[in-house]
């Protein structure tokens, strides 16, 4: 890897890390009260994710994908895993999203959760591109994308944070980096926020509290 992928890397996962805690500290708020019993039983034995238990539903959303529009109700009735980034990243996206398949594939059909990968790049991620790159990680996995506008409730309610950077040169203005949060969110099907997996991430850790936390 080079210096500067080295260096791309480190800050997703410092931004990631920086921001998860923020999402904690705000979902801390919701909870019933820090260090009840219940909350320390949840987190005890988890080594990769945070338990969230959030009482509220995500707020109401609508995003574009290529099969059409993608409200909370779509991700009702299942467990989702929820990342956001954009499909020019080039480390930490599709590290995640590898991971994430090699993740389905360790478990059995009934046990896999819905994967859905969230542009904050919606400039770029056309309709088009997302379709393309996307299932290219696993057939089910999907891709959504919206405006800032569109994103606005879903990343509060989440504390997920972004920054589009502008083109080093101004005849390439197609050219440039986001910084994104880089932890995976746990939707549970009543669309509730149930843990957050926040990086560096660990493939075995990840599944062991997977399978934990939605009694699979």
């Amino acid at each position: 890897m080079t210096t500067d992928r080295v260096r791309r890397t480190l800050l997703y996962v410092g931004v990631g890390a920086l921001l998860a805690g923020a999402a904690l500290t705000l979902k801390g708020l919701r909870r019933s009260g820090p260090g009840s019993a219940e909350q320390n039983a949840a987190q005890a034995g988890l080594r990769s994710v945070t338990v969230i238990d959030d009482p509220q539903p995500l707020p109401a959303f609508e995003l574009a994908s290529p099969a059409g529009p993608l409200t909370r109700d779509s991700l009702r009735g299942r467990w989702t895993f929820l990342f956001f980034g954009y499909t020019q990243c080039p480390d930490v996206c599709p590290t995640a999203l590898s991971l994430m398949a090699e993740l389905q594939r360790q478990l059995a059909p009934p046990q896999r959760p819905a994967v859905l990968f969230v542009s904050v790049d919606p400039q770029r991620d056309t309709h088009e591109l997302l379709a393309a790159y996307v299932p290219a990680f696993d057939v089910t996995f999907r891709g959504a994308s919206g405006s800032d506008a569109a994103l606005a409730a879903l990343v509060k309610h989440l504390g997920v944070m972004y920054q589009r950077h502008p083109p080093a040169q101004a005849e390439h203005p197609g050219i440039y980096t986001v910084d994104h949060t880089a932890s995976m969110f746990l939707i549970d099907p009543q669309v509730r926020l149930r843990g957050v997996f926040s990086p560096p991430h660990d493939l075995a850790a990840m599944r062991a509290d997977y399978l934990r936390l939605t009694g699979a």
